[in-house]
């Protein structure tokens, strides 16, 4: 009895994030009827946010371990990385896969003595990088942190990570403070998910027309047409195959997770040993439809109005 007791209860913990089936938001009775409600809404419906017992529990403060495993889940991420260099993450808890997968992300890298403090909960300031991590926003204007009372109490090493969701809108603040050592609540962290990402696409599509901010592709057999304008960075998750981008399609930037992909450079991977080199970053030139090799590829176009500097940045794993 106390084993399944104890099993119970870890099933029941699990809960908060993950679910079987996608779940509405009339699904709980605390659902709030306020600012955050169309953010919870999205959260819920894109399965990023699940409940317990009839709650979506929308002030209780998110911990590491969650904020790990909806990042995960927003990513349809697979990859794992090995956790032998922590000493604080069981095999046998309910998030340890969630952890190794956000790990193998780079979003989470561990407080330099290893540990990951997966049951903590996440500060804002945190949440700020993990979330810039992603995007591959690390590259902020500090002084963007100037319009807020308490920007010197931002960490030096969350400054530009912070101020670049700041430039585009993600982060705005709350009564001109950003409060960046403050837990963060899950209605706010839906908040900022919602800021950030507006479309998940999870089904096979054709995309067409004028798609609002960032855009995530869940799904395989995805062709962005020649007239579609992503109004943000556009998403390829890991395991999606045959997503086509047509000659003339618009985006601030691409970015594909697929470990190979008919986009782009077959070479550039990562050496095992650095992680950070410029060849994980490609420039696709207007008017240039070659891979970095110069051969070929024709899945990826040039268009006469690709993006107003002429430039669009693509990263690989």
């Amino acid at each position: 009895m106390k084993i399944l007791s104890m099993l119970l209860s870890s099933i029941l913990a699990a809960s908060t994030i993950i679910t079987v089936s996608a779940a509405k938001a009339s699904d709980f009775s605390d659902m709030p009827d306020d600012w955050s409600t169309p953010a919870l809404t999205a959260a819920i419906e894109n399965d990023l946010l699940a409940g317990s017992d009839g709650l979506i529990l929308p002030k209780d403060n998110l911990t590491r371990a969650q904020m790990a495993t909806i990042i995960v889940r927003a990513f349809n991420a697979s990859t794992k990385a090995s956790l032998e260099d922590y000493s604080d993450v069981p095999s046998d808890k309910w998030y340890y896969e969630y952890m190794q997968k956000a790990v193998a992300m780079g979003v989470f890298t561990g407080d330099g003595s290893g540990l990951l403090t997966p049951e903590e909960n996440i500060t804002r300031e945190q949440v700020f990088i993990v979330l810039a991590r992603a995007f591959r926003l690390d590259d902020g204007d500090v002084s963007e942190l100037d319009k807020f009372s308490d920007a010197d109490s931002v960490s030096s090493w969350a400054k530009n990570y912070t101020a670049a969701l700041v430039s585009k809108g993600f982060v705005n603040g709350s009564d001109g403070m950003l409060n960046p050592k403050n837990n963060i609540t899950r209605a706010e962290f839906a908040q900022i998910m919602y800021n950030m990402i507006k479309t998940y696409i999870d089904d096979p599509a054709t995309l067409k027309g004028e798609y609002e901010g960032n855009v995530i592709i869940r799904s395989s057999n995805v062709t962005i047409t020649k007239d579609a304008k992503i109004g943000g960075i556009l998403v390829i998750c890991e395991g999606c195959e045959n997503v086509v981008i047509e000659s003339g399609a618009r985006m601030s930037a691409l970015i594909d997770n697929r470990r190979t992909s008919d986009i782009g450079s077959e070479s550039g991977k990562d050496d095992e040993n650095d992680k950070d080199k410029d060849d994980d970053i490609f420039l696709v030139v207007e008017g240039d439809t070659s891979d970095k090799d110069g051969e070929d590829n024709p899945n990826i176009g040039s268009g006469s109005d690709y993006n107003d500097d002429k430039w669009t940045k693509f990263y690989r794993p």
